[in-house]
């Protein structure tokens, strides 16, 4: 809704610059150029402070005479009992200002501290040709030709706007090309000038480069020497590798020839011998 609100603001105030509306667009514009006016040929605080000092002279001037005459006073009578609700007609406005106040500060705030280089840049320019537009002309001025050009251009911009879109692109072109051949030629002409400086300055060029150590060069070339330096370790794969020849020699034997030799040393025992070494052994004493 408010949305809505906001679009047919900003679509009443496009039909009053671009005089939709002649009568009403007439009016505003004649106001504002009288206020103008007013405010160039008129002192506002002198002629504040006159009807001030007139109005209190003769209310005051007034009660007097009728309490004297009528012994009542005809301005306490008849005068306003209230005032009027200035607090309550102003309010919305400066509510709605308020509202948008933070809108603003954070737009200022981003351009202030450049969180768009760009935009900073187009502000600055801003300021600037305004202080030198203050500098030149007086606020005044500044003010009457701000107000001429809003009723004015609007209105001529659309009823001319191919015509001015090409004169415009036509005059970037222009502009473009006229800045690369002056870039040229300045270039160009800079040339010999630099050559002949490096030429002149080429001793002391000489002199500082010898006096520059040679270690202080490039750190991928220091890092290259040093990793060239590190010898190589073993892979994994290499040292878990173990060749037969590093096993001690396992001796060959025949099982054949081992269980023979066996069973003829127990066929050489016979039974006689073991009954006599049963019976030596007992006949041992005991130590």
């Amino acid at each position: 809704m408010s949305s809505e609100v906001k679009a047919s603001k900003n679509c009443k105030e496009c039909d009053i610059l671009l005089w939709k509306n002649p009568v009403e667009t007439g009016k505003i514009f004649g106001g504002a150029l009288i206020a103008l006016l007013i405010v160039k040929k008129v002192d506002l605080v002198s002629l504040f402070l006159k009807l001030l000092y007139t109005v209190l002279f003769a209310s005051a001037s007034v009660e007097f005479l009728s309490k004297l005459v009528l012994n009542k006073g005809l301005v306490t009578t008849y005068g306003l009992k209230e005032c009027p609700n200035v607090a309550g007609t102003i309010k919305p406005y400066v509510d709605e200002a308020l509202k948008q106040l933070p809108v603003y500060q954070a737009k200022f705030r981003q351009l202030l501290f450049a969180s768009s280089p760009e935009r900073s840049f187009k502000a600055a320019g801003v300021v600037y040709a305004s202080q030198k537009l203050i500098s030149l002309m007086s606020l005044w001025t500044i003010a009457l030709i701000a107000t001429i050009g809003t009723f004015t251009v609007p209105i001529i911009y659309q009823t001319y706007q191919k015509e001015i879109d090409q004169a415009v692109d036509q005059a970037v072109t222009v502009t473009k090309a006229k800045s690369a051949e002056y870039q040229k030629l300045v270039q160009e002409k800079a040339t010999p000038y630099v050559k002949q400086l490096d030429e002149k300055l080429a001793p002391v060029t000489g002199f500082v480069k010898s006096k520059i150590p040679q270690s202080r060069t490039t750190p991928e070339s220091t890092t290259a020497k040093l990793a060239a330096e590190v010898p190589l370790e073993p892979t994994p794969s290499a040292s878990a590798t173990t060749s037969g020849a590093s096993f001690p020699s396992v001796p060959k034997t025949d099982l054949k020839q081992s269980v023979q030799e066996v069973s003829d040393k127990i066929d050489d025992i016979s039974a006689d011998s073991l009954k006599q070494e049963i019976e030596n052994h007992k006949a041992t004493p005991a130590i």
